[in-house]
């Protein structure tokens, strides 16, 4: 029997991975999962023991440096689930996170759900936006919308689940080195429902490691966003 859920985690060659306490939130699940974790290096590398020992847990790796959105297309090649959910290696679910959302995709208009999640800053502690939305059916366009008119994801893309389906017909995580995870919630929303799902689901964890922490990061994220903002209109006009 295939699983209901396939958890991708693209893994870079770099510390600050939380992969056994991923295995740990994961393990307090009822739903049936696989995990796919992709090394984005040449060889796959150890796996923590717990996680070696667990027949859910597949790794492979790329071969070559390629990029996080091409590891995350090559995970997402492997999955057998209907539901796949980004797990980012230096961030946690909350156990039973992954139940919640699965719920909301009994809507079969719904392509992508998403929680609260709890952010972890070194030097401050634990901080908890406040939430946005009513819980529920969001409308196909109107997370792109906001995006677009106010120029940041009204959600945290980390964590989110997304119908498989709706993940390919969106041609996967976009070839762009920042903001591949936005040009993928473009293409699902201007399609598909959204759905958000009170409670926290991922707890992200901020730290020196992390690329998105560097300014060549930022300088890249910002040249890709008058891409992912022409492909805004672009999908708009068609979907008019």
């Amino acid at each position: 029997m295939r699983p209901a859920v396939a958890i991708i985690t693209a893994l870079a060659p770099r510390p600050g991975h939380r992969l056994v306490e991923t295995h740990s939130a994961l393990d307090a699940s009822r739903i049936d999962y696989e995990w796919l974790i992709q090394v984005d290096d040449d060889a796959a590398g150890e796996l923590p023991v717990v996680l070696a020992t667990d027949p859910r847990v597949r790794i492979e790796a790329n071969g070559q440096r390629a990029g996080i959105a091409a590891t995350r297309n090559r995970a997402l090649a492997r999955a057998e689930a209907p539901l796949v959910l980004n797990a980012d290696s230096d961030d946690v679910p909350v156990p039973g996170a992954i139940d919640r959302l699965a719920i909301a995709f009994e809507d079969p208009s719904v392509g992508l759900a998403f929680g609260d999640w709890i952010e972890h800053w070194p030097d401050r502690g634990p901080w908890i936006p406040k939430p946005r939305f009513a819980p529920g059916r969001l409308a196909p366009g109107t997370l792109g919308r906001i995006w677009y008119e106010e120029r940041w994801v009204p959600f945290h893309l980390a964590g989110a689940m997304w119908r498989t389906d709706a993940v390919l017909v969106a041609g996967g995580w976009s070839a762009v080195l920042g903001g591949s995870d936005i040009g993928l919630l473009l293409g699902v929303d201007s399609v598909w429902a959204g759905a958000y799902v009170p409670g926290a689901a991922f707890i992200y964890h901020h730290h020196a490691s992390q690329a998105t922490a560097s300014d060549a990061w930022r300088v890249q994220f910002e040249r890709d966003m008058h891409f992912l903002r022409r492909r805004y209109e672009a999908l708009r006009h068609r979907t008019a």
